[in-house]
């Protein structure tokens, strides 16, 4: 049977482990350099003199040096040593992995108390799925922009309305104006109309006007 052809969906890959120490990790080396400055501290200087009682007695200076330098290279020859093992066996990348494993299941417990279903791997998700999470950004932010420019527009749209009902008011107030006005030039034109006997007479008018120039210009001469 071919398994190229087999249906059943492959595991998703597994995410790249950190290679810097996690909290595992971190409490490993805490624990061991906590237990070699124990040991370390167990060799003081009374107890290593005391198998040395003939230098200790005519050269306690060099004896404390040689003492000190015992001690400073069994720490440095340990912690190398102890590096070395967590390199070659992989204990730092192990130990992540655990806390990886740990916390996902702690995820995991947690979505199933609440009732929350778990994250469906990529790669049994549809092509439509895959393509409108791809997709869901995108559209989100252009979506946000359109919102923009569309409250940007509907600010000046009532700016402008704004403007028109000024100008609206502003012309209201001129025609009341010119329409005051005009009423009171009919007026006039009725009160002269009635002091005239109820008639208007262009004749009469122009013979007044030709009598007034007449008289000046006698006047002149």
């Amino acid at each position: 049977m071919d398994t190229r052809m087999s249906n059943s969906p492959s595991p998703p890959p597994q995410a790249p482990i950190a290679s810097a120490p996690g909290a595992r990790a971190a409490a490993l080396h805490k624990v061991f350099r906590g237990a070699l400055s124990s040991s370390i501290r167990a060799n003081s200087y009374d107890n290593f003199s005391s198998c040395f009682p003939t230098p200790a007695k005519y050269c306690p200076t060099a004896l404390e040096g040689v003492w000190k330098q015992l001690n400073t290279r069994l720490e440095e020859e340990c912690m190398r040593d102890f590096e070395k093992i967590l390199e070659e066996r992989s204990v730092v990348e192990g130990l992540n992995q655990w806390d990886g494993m740990i916390e996902e299941a702690r995820r995991a417990k947690n979505r199933a108390v609440e009732g929350e279903e778990p994250p469906v791997p990529l790669h049994k998700l549809s092509a439509e799925e895959l393509y409108t999470a791809h997709l869901t950004p995108f559209i989100q932010q252009a979506s946000e922009e359109l919102n923009t420019k569309l409250q940007q527009t509907q600010q000046d749209n009532a700016n402008k309305m704004n403007e028109i009902s000024e100008q609206r008011a502003e012309i209201a107030r001129l025609l009341a104006t010119l329409q005051g006005a005009v009423k009171e030039v009919e007026a006039g034109v009725q009160a002269t109309m009635q002091a005239d006997g109820g008639g208007f007479d262009g004749n009469s008018l122009r013979t007044e006007v030709w009598d007034m120039e007449q008289e000046i210009t006698a006047t002149r001469q």
